[in-house]
């Protein structure tokens, strides 16, 4: 057998623990026996988890559904060969929204990158219970059956062979438990980015002129994943499809966008600033002068994205028609 199977009364009361043994045929090495021990315990509720490296072996005890859930683990992960895509859902005995899923991660190419990915849906779908198992890169979640199908919608976006095509990604739609309004869920891929830091700069621009709360990056494809309200996702595909564009040398600003509450959002190039230092220069001098909190850059092509009121964006638009003048008189 491949695991005994020991019951035995820890009371006379209904309820009783249950231990159980299971014997490790496949996941080798004291770390990765380690690792899955801990995953057992965060995943299926186990206090008393002790993995024996020697002997290969973890030993369980606690109510019949936490041994349950832990068996699930072990059929699932103590094999020759994982699978190379997910498990089937595992519903979690007296909860119907009580769901555990594994999802395997081949394309992640380095354990950091596998752990990126991990941090993105933890955050996005507000899993509390996320557990990583490095060598077969398995990604072992637990949450609700809303939780679980984000997760499933971001592990089949993210984990894309380096080789494959892609293109932004529909619009999932989360349930609204928290009455926020924050459900759509959508990864933007950025390839017109040459650098993590031009990725990261476009990602902090996004984060802080849509004012959204939840944007996470995966380095690895250049795929920004973003949480929000549909006017905040709609003005980032705006944003970042705008930053895609090159520059013409004619281009001067984009057309201004209005959002819901009135605010105007429009992105100037000022692309006569000599170095990014001066770029920069320009972009504090316009946030001092206008009293505007939104004005954030993006280096590469001299783009400046700017929120506020039309009159606040108007007083920008003039600021830098006056500092165009100003430089082509020299």
């Amino acid at each position: 057998m491949r695991a005994t199977l020991i019951l035995f009364a820890m009371s006379a009361a209904i309820g009783q623990d249950v231990s159980r043994v299971f014997h490790l045929h496949h996941i080798d090495g004291e770390k990765d026996q380690q690792e899955f021990a801990a995953m057992v315990r965060t995943i299926s509720d186990i206090r008393q988890a002790f993995p024996d490296t020697a002997q290969k072996t973890l030993s369980v005890t606690g109510p019949a559904a936490q041994i349950a859930t832990a068996e699930f683990l072990y059929t699932e992960l103590d094999r020759q060969t994982v699978p190379d895509s997910v498990s089937q859902e595992y519903k979690v005995a007296n909860n119907a929204d009580d769901v555990v899923r594994l999802f395997f991660l081949p394309n992640t190419a380095t354990i950091q990158a596998f752990q990126e990915v991990a941090t993105t849906i933890r955050t996005i779908a507000e899993i509390r219970r996320v557990y990583t198992f490095n060598t077969p890169r398995t990604l072992a979640v637990r949450g609700t059956a809303d939780q679980i199908a984000a997760a499933a919608f971001m592990v089949n976006e993210l984990n894309q062979p380096a080789s494959a095509k892609k293109a932004d990604s529909r619009v999932y739609q989360m349930i609204d438990t928290g009455n926020h309004g924050e459900t759509a869920v959508r990864v933007f891929y950025l390839p017109y980015t040459s650098t993590i830091q031009q990725f990261q700069e476009v990602a902090t621009l996004t984060r802080t002129i849509a004012e959204i709360r939840r944007v996470f990056t995966y380095n690895a494809t250049k795929a920004m994943v973003v949480r929000g309200t549909a006017d905040q996702l709609a003005l980032t595909d705006w944003m970042v499809h705008e930053l895609a564009k090159p520059v013409d040398p004619s281009t001067l600003a984009s057309q201004p966008y209005t959002m819901d509450d009135q605010s105007v959002v429009r992105v100037f190039y000022v692309k006569d600033a000599p170095t990014v230092a001066a770029f920069q220069q320009v972009a504090t001098q316009i946030r001092t002068a206008t009293q505007i909190r939104r004005v954030f850059t993006y280096n590469a092509t001299k783009a400046m994205a700017v929120r506020g009121t039309a009159a606040q964006l108007a007083m920008v638009d003039q600021m830098l028609q006056d500092r165009a003048r100003q430089v082509a008189a020299k």
